[in-house]
């Protein structure tokens, strides 16, 4: 089953303005986007689950359910094609977290100490063991929410001659879009798969989404991905 954007904005010129291409087997790669153990998780303990229990119940819901196998089988299906993986962290390299910019300096805790409970070599900051990369697959360090952003994500992509790239993994509205609309801006294709991705709601997932499929680059499943590469 797709994912078709003109039943979520039908009086949207699709036919104007969406960008479409064929998914080359050979020169695409998955990119699995900060799933981190701290990151793509609500803890109880965190704000978020503290304030907003229902946003907390969705997200984890929707991780455990849908994201992570859909991850699981479109990383499955790379390593047998020998296709290219990268994966990207985001978050501050120190403890302290001086290095990132205010904005996101203010979101880094976990709950009203104020103490950043989460940094490069922690076991937060690492991807989850259920997804993990192997030495063949491309890493990515980030101190921002869009992957290109002073980070060598493009010359890599370059070198390893990729000119598409299905999106996976958190946040749907941020880091995930992000990367992708830089990718369209930078002349790559990108494709977000929508059931392997997810943020806080549902609105600002599909909203996400539509943003991306209006214009900069194409929405699908993780079973349509398959297929087409097929």
């Amino acid at each position: 089953m797709s994912w078709n954007p003109e039943e979520f904005d039908p009086e949207w010129p699709f036919d104007l303005f969406a960008t479409h291409f064929s998914l080359d087997p050979a020169s695409t790669a998955l990119l699995v986007i900060d799933m981190q153990i701290g990151q793509f998780a609500v803890k109880p303990d965190s704000i978020i689950a503290q304030r907003f229990p229902q946003i907390a119940q969705y997200m984890n819901q929707r991780i455990e359910n849908e994201v992570l196998p859909n991850i699981q089988r479109l990383i499955q299906y790379f390593r047998e094609q020998e296709r290219k993986i990268v994966y990207t962290r985001n978050g501050n390299v120190t403890s302290t977290a001086d290095e990132v910019t205010e904005r996101i300096k203010a979101k880094k805790t976990n709950d009203d100490s104020g103490e950043v409970t989460s940094h490069h070599g922690t076991a937060d900051y690492q991807i989850d063991s259920r997804l993990a990369p192997t030495d063949a697959d491309l890493v990515i360090d980030k101190l921002t929410s869009g992957g290109f952003t002073a980070s060598f994500l493009e010359h890599a992509l370059r070198n390893m001659n990729i000119g598409t790239m299905v999106l996976t993994g958190v946040l749907t509205d941020a880091c995930v879009f992000g990367t992708a609309r830089s990718a369209a801006e930078l002349g790559f294709n990108s494709l977000i798969c929508e059931d392997a991705c997810a943020t806080y709601t549902q609105r600002a997932h599909e909203d996400a989404l539509l943003m991306h499929a209006r214009m900069f680059g194409e929405v699908d499943t993780a079973e349509r991905v398959i297929s087409k590469m097929a």
